[in-house]
């Protein structure tokens, strides 16, 4: 829109100055002869009977430029989105990295994916975890500051902004955080009700902060001079189980959070189901792998 607004005032200049110049030398040359043939520049006065044609065709060879880069960056959005899919995330960060500074949204939020679901490898060091999760962090609040009306770039906001405060920041300032990351789970649901991820990071939020005692939660309170956010397993069990109906069986951790929820509300029957089906669970991530060890874990000490 804007490239065509551009084209439509230049050619406006453009017409005005041929305009002026051919009329002045036309006037010169039908003085000096009556058989002079008007100048070439005189016929851009009159676009609907001639025409620069070099420029036009500079003009047409730029914009099928652009649009051609375009279309290799729409194709190259694609396939890193079925790269995600078979879990290459070191290949969307190849394949997507020499746009990283092109201030595309799109490009920026899936670098942000990938770049944290490589630092969930088990086999990688401190230093390179760190060294991902601040990339993805950087790339993500760069997202939000040129578009924040989509929905994946605030849950991969959220996701990242808590990461990143659990490795750069003390636990004071990991807690002043806690609303943060909650309004960029709750704008991500907004911009798109369907998504079960969100729905289960939400769910995932409000658990961890219904785990805290109220002890813990008073004595925090007191040595950290601030409140700590409250919510409730119900709360956590209504995301979850919202998520599930959306997409059921979309994400193992969904089902092992199910688990361990109706676990913390002595629903033991239903704590089980879900629990086995963790265990059931194809494992094709890091993700999977480290739910289904701790799936198996609770049902052996709480199932025996």
């Amino acid at each position: 829109m804007f490239r065509n607004r551009v084209k439509h005032i230049s050619w406006f200049v453009y017409e005005s100055f041929t305009r002026t110049i051919g009329y002045r030398q036309a006037r010169r040359a039908v003085k000096c002869s009556p058989n002079v043939r008007l100048p070439m520049v005189l016929s851009l006065s009159f676009p609907l009977f001639g025409y620069n044609k070099t420029n036009l065709t500079n003009n047409n060879e730029l914009e099928l430029a652009v649009n051609n880069d375009e279309l290799v960056l729409e194709q190259k959005l694609i396939e890193a989105d079925q790269l995600f899919l078979a879990n290459k995330f070191e290949d969307v960060v190849k394949l997507l990295g020499e746009y990283k500074d092109k201030n595309n949204v799109q490009v920026l939020w899936r670098l942000s994916k990938a770049e944290y679901n490589m630092s969930l490898d088990e086999n990688i060091s401190k230093e390179k975890k760190k060294s991902l999760i601040s990339s993805a962090h950087e790339s993500i609040i760069k997202a939000l500051s040129i578009d924040s009306n989509i929905s994946e770039v605030h849950k991969w906001a959220a996701v990242l902004i808590d990461a990143y405060s659990n490795i750069n920041l003390g636990v004071k300032e990991q807690l002043l955080k806690l609303e943060t990351v909650k309004f960029h789970l709750q704008k991500a649901l907004e911009l798109n009700p369907k998504d079960p991820f969100s729905r289960y990071m939400i769910g995932y939020w409000s658990y961890n902060l219904a785990d805290i005692s109220w002890f813990r939660r008073k004595l925090g309170s007191i040595l950290l001079g601030t409140e700590i956010p409250t919510s409730t397993y119900e709360e956590a069990l209504e995301y979850f189980r919202e998520a599930e109906s959306i997409q059921p069986k979309f994400y193992c951790k969904n089902l092992l959070m199910l688990g361990k929820t109706f676990l913390k509300m002595d629903n033991k029957f239903s704590a089980e189901y879900y629990l086995k089906l963790v265990t059931q669970y194809p494992v094709k991530t890091v993700e999977d792998h480290q739910a289904k060890i701790e799936a198996e874990k609770i049902l052996k000490s709480s199932f025996g």
